[in-house]
């Protein structure tokens, strides 16, 4: 499932190319939450 929800956001974002700031801060954001332990 991570796979899918990974190429469903890349896909979104490909067709927004102007917003690459907003994916790296949804990335990093996502990251925190998995070290956390929110999502696994």
């Amino acid at each position: 499932m991570k796979k899918d929800t990974k190429r469903k956001v890349r896909k979104a974002i490909a067709r927004r190319g102007k917003l690459v700031e907003r994916y790296r801060v949804e990335t990093a954001w996502r990251n925190i939450f998995v070290q956390a332990g929110i999502l696994k």
